[in-house]
């Protein structure tokens, strides 16, 4: 394979350091994600909207700095960004129709950090309407699709920007988490993705789901990618190193596919060849309990994001989605309350674990990508939303394979502010697993 061939299989370190010795010009580059998007998009899905004249005019300025010795440090690196996140001039959606033609003022404070270190911003990919959802199978904006399997689900809420990165699409992109919606399509998509800690990233320019628990987080190939990114958007702070990780277990309620059962123990037995202390910790979770707790939330967060959009243009909304406003205005006063307790109790827990480790490794999803039609599990945010409920930072990245060839994630959970020592273990970790792949149709 040429390199120019290969550039779309490039990390963001990589292609950086490409830009820098000559190998590949910015102007190339993204003339060649576009050509991509354009060959691959229409069956995949990924992008809602694309910049074409914007990235070749900030190719231009990218190169002409390369030249002058004054390069940044994403500078040319092409970046999607997910639709609920504002971008000066765009449309912003957050992936409901009642929202199609409106039109973000000024970028989002994430979206200014990452122009100001030079990277370039490609479109805005499809989400699940709302971004409460995490199949990315939209009413209004078409059904993304699982590079790894046609037909099948790249998780969500994020899918459109999981999809674009695994299919070479874009290098990296910008998605947000409420309580899986990074981990879990990076988990589905064989790539990497960071939920930082709530504040970490400036949430300014979000479209809210539930805020106290959502963030905006980095979606790469790798770790390094994710590390890349967040040096980018979030405050310097570093982290110690990372010696001790707990090995979740004895909860009630999930059932884990075997397959994500394997890649978990793997993943054990590679950090402690690593000189990492794994240790298997038991943690008092139902999650039967959790998963309507969350459920009760997300559908409270989205009556009192949407409602009032939704009573003035209900054609705007799926019925799917407007059963959920429905369902949160009956929310009985005492179950929300039996929620709440359930969640601080299960952040508690994952608290606790985080005084005898440095780190929480379990799943990410409990199963693979699934086929779009066929009802979700109801577990699929089982252990992703652990990290959310804690109010901590979580990494998922690629750790195997099923049977049939689809991909699957494993989670680290970090402590508070520790997300440089968590992307470090994680890249450690990824090298371990060499678990990433380039979907067979788009290579």
């Amino acid at each position: 394979m040429g390199l120019a061939a290969g550039i779309h299989m490039m990390g963001v370190n990589a292609l950086r350091a490409a830009y820098a010795d000559g190998r590949v010009s910015v102007v190339a580059a993204i003339d060649h994600h576009l050509a991509r998007i354009e060959r691959f998009d229409s069956d995949l899905r990924a992008f809602t909207f694309v910049d074409a004249a914007g990235a070749r005019a900030a190719a231009q300025d990218s190169a002409a700095r390369f030249e002058a010795g004054t390069a940044r440090p994403l500078e040319g690196v092409p970046i999607a960004i997910k639709g609920n996140i504002d971008v000066a001039g765009w449309p912003v959606s957050a992936g409901l129709n009642a929202w199609r033609d409106r039109r973000a003022p000024r970028d989002a404070a994430a979206v200014s950090r990452l122009r100001a270190a030079g990277a370039i911003l490609i479109g805005l990919t499809n989400l699940h309407e709302g971004a409460l959802g995490a199949t990315t199978d939209n009413p209004f904006f078409g059904q993304t699709q699982n590079p790894h399997r046609p037909g099948h689900t790249p998780g969500g809420s994020s899918g459109g920007s999981a999809a674009a990165v695994a299919a070479g699409l874009c290098t990296a992109a910008l998605g947000t988490d409420t309580l899986g919606s990074i981990r879990i399509p990076a988990s589905y998509c064989g790539i990497s993705g960071l939920k930082p800690g709530p504040g970490r990233v400036p949430p300014d320019g979000l479209i809210p789901l539930v805020p106290r628990w959502d963030v905006i987080g980095p979606l790469g190939r790798s770790a390094a990618d994710c590390a890349a990114l967040f040096a980018v958007l979030a405050d310097g702070q570093p982290s110690p190193a990372m010696a001790r990780v707990a090995r979740l277990s004895g909860w009630r309620g999930a059932e884990v596919d075997p397959a994500v059962d394997a890649a978990v123990r793997l993943s054990a037995s590679l950090l402690e060849g690593l000189g990492i202390e794994v240790r298997s910790r038991h943690a008092a979770i139902d999650f039967d309990r959790l998963r309507l707790a969350g459920f009760l939330e997300a559908s409270i967060g989205a009556r009192d994001a949407f409602g009032t959009a939704a009573e003035q243009e209900p054609s705007g909304f799926s019925p799917a989605f407007l059963t959920y406003l429905r369902f949160a205005g009956d929310i009985d006063p005492s179950a929300r309350a039996q929620g709440l307790k359930a969640i601080e109790t299960a952040a508690t827990e994952v608290r606790a674990l985080l005084r005898m480790a440095d780190a929480i490794l379990l799943p990410a999803t409990p199963q693979a990508a699934f086929p779009h039609g066929e009802h979700g599990p109801a577990t699929l945010a089982d252990f992703t939303s652990l990290a959310s409920f804690a109010g901590l930072p979580a990494l998922v990245v690629p750790a195997g394979w099923t049977a049939d060839g689809l991909p699957l994630g494993v989670q680290l959970i970090g402590r508070d502010g520790g997300e440089p020592a968590l992307l470090d273990l994680g890249a450690r970790l990824e090298t371990a697993l060499n678990a990433w792949r380039p979907p067979a149709a788009f290579r």
